[in-house]
């Protein structure tokens, strides 16, 4: 009887020892085949390996203006933003802080991006989403309802770069799965553990990476999903009334933020195969990829920023879909005077009661 040294129990780490035709783990009572557990440990070694990135060199395309339309920079002295916009547009509230005063200056060209998602949402719908949204906000303060302070929300094509790529992926995952039952005498609930191993290639395209330090990346990637199918190539005709944020982040340093993405969209797509068990705890993943490709696009975006009590709240809404993003205040005097009406009214009932009650 020997110990198998080289191969440890998956369920609880115990070395396990060979008899018969099966290894054993003493410590937890498992048994399993020879070539499971050779299956196992090259799986294993497979997911314990270091993941590779194969991104290619994205060579940006100068801006040549064909006279799609007139351009104009424009720059906010409070945050610094650089905007690209129609040349036409009158008084321009920055889209990123909400000063008012912005400098428009002469157009001085920018990288020409590879497609942009025209807006689907006008003005006027992206208010009628913003206005049915708020309702659901206990306690809005009365600014926030102001129509005039909601119409200086901007039309913003905010700069993202899009990267797509072929994954090989190789992964593990603590799973469990609960019974529970019971009979005359007690409940009972039983705990099994298990260890999943997955592998595969999955294809991902239009991985979104905001390219722009001025825009929350949580508020920007929570106004996703876009639909990529109404991605056109790029013409300068389609900033015509809207804003056009200059990127500030390169391609090279969005990077790691799409190789996170990437990593976590293979882990999501291969937890959708357990959906057998209670719970899914991932464990190791290596994904390696090939073909990778980097293109620049515009995606609609209409951004509101509204100040109450010297505190500024930013709202984000899709372009193309009317989700809205944003946190809402509380008014403390309509809570305050809320409750005091719910508890004035309870105790009205509670008076009314004992009253009936002594009679």
């Amino acid at each position: 009887m020997d110990t198998m040294s080289s191969y440890k129990c998956p369920c609880c780490g115990a070395s396990l020892v060979f008899r018969g035709t099966e290894l054993h783990c003493d410590s937890c009572d498992n048994k399993f085949s020879v070539e499971t557990m050779q299956q196992m440990s090259a799986r294993m070694e497979q997911a314990e390996g270091e993941s590779k990135y194969n991104w290619e060199h994205y060579q940006p395309r100068n801006y040549e203006d064909i006279n799609e339309i007139n351009l104009a920079d424009y720059h906010c002295p409070s945050c610094g933003a650089e905007i690209t916009g129609d040349d036409t547009l009158g008084s321009t509230v920055c889209p990123y802080c909400g000063q008012t005063t912005i400098i428009k200056g002469q157009f001085e060209g920018a990288l020409r991006p590879d497609y942009i998602i025209p807006f689907k949402v006008g003005k006027k719908e992206a208010m009628a989403a913003f206005e049915a949204d708020f309702k659901n906000a206990p306690f809005l303060p009365d600014e926030f309802k102001s129509k005039k302070k909601i119409e200086e929300m901007a039309g913003v094509y905010v700069p993202f770069w899009m990267f797509d790529c072929d994954c090989d992926a190789y992964l593990t995952y603590h799973a469990q799965r609960v019974t529970c039952w019971s009979d005359s005498n007690y409940n009972y609930t039983k705990t099994d553990y298990f260890k999943l191993l997955r592998a595969g290639s999955v294809g991902f395209a239009n991985i979104p990476v905001d390219g722009s330090k001025k825009a929350d990346d949580a508020y920007m990637e929570a106004v996703e999903p876009f639909d990529y199918h109404d991605a056109v190539e790029f013409n300068g005709a389609y900033l015509s009334g809207y804003l056009a944020e200059k990127y500030d982040v390169s391609a090279e340093e969005s990077i790691e933020r799409a190789n996170e993405r990437v990593k976590n969209s293979t882990i999501e797509a291969f937890r959708d195969t357990t959906g057998a068990y209670t719970a899914v705890f991932p464990e190791q993943t290596r994904v390696s990829f090939s073909n990778g490709k980097i293109r620049y696009s515009l995606l609609p975006v209409w951004m509101l920023n509204m100040k109450y009590l010297d505190k500024m709240y930013q709202f984000a809404i899709n372009g193309q879909t009317g989700k809205v993003v944003g946190h809402y205040p509380v008014d403390e005097r309509k809570k305050k005077k809320y409750f005091c009406k719910v508890a004035g009214i309870a105790y009205a009932v509670a008076a009314a009661v004992a009253y009936l009650m002594l009679r």
